[in-house]
């Protein structure tokens, strides 16, 4: 079954306008928004941060491909665009949102995560305001290298 907007809608996971989001002090964090994503049926494959929200990669229920903009406080959908069916999926990794929760415990703060081939890129920023790019180990959470961003 394919979800239109519509279904979307009715679901609960289309949101208010773009240009209604609140400030940024009141985003949740990445481990949260794709948490209600995957509660919803969607698996994340990239969250970036964008200055009005989220931009999400995803793969529906069906497998399909979603690009997806998020509201950064309701985590619900307010555009999204089907890309086509997607490539195999990497089951026995950890989901996007389990690694996100392990690295904001460390108390960083995750402006991009994306799925590569055998490895979750990410981009974050410590406590001390450091920017960082960092390749991250998909079965286990730790970090394999870094480098100033």
């Amino acid at each position: 079954m394919r979800l239109t907007l519509p279904a979307l809608a009715l679901l609960g996971l289309l949101a208010t306008p773009a240009w209604a989001q609140p400030p940024a002090g009141q985003w949740q964090s990445v481990a949260d928004i794709a948490t209600h994503l995957a509660e919803n049926g969607f698996r994340v494959q990239k969250m970036e941060r964008e200055p009005d929200g989220f931009e999400a990669d995803l793969i529906d229920r069906q497998g399909n491909r979603v690009e997806a903009r998020v509201n950064p406080v309701t985590a619900e959908l307010v555009t999204t665009k089907y890309e086509g069916r997607a490539g195999p999926v990497h089951e026995q990794w950890l989901t996007l949102a389990q690694v996100a929760r392990h690295l904001e415990g460390q108390g960083f703060t995750l402006r991009k995560i994306d799925t590569e081939d055998d490895h979750y890129e990410v981009e974050l920023t410590d406590r001390a305001g450091a920017r960082t790019e960092a390749k991250v180990d998909p079965l286990t959470g730790k970090i394999l290298s870094s480098k100033p961003d």
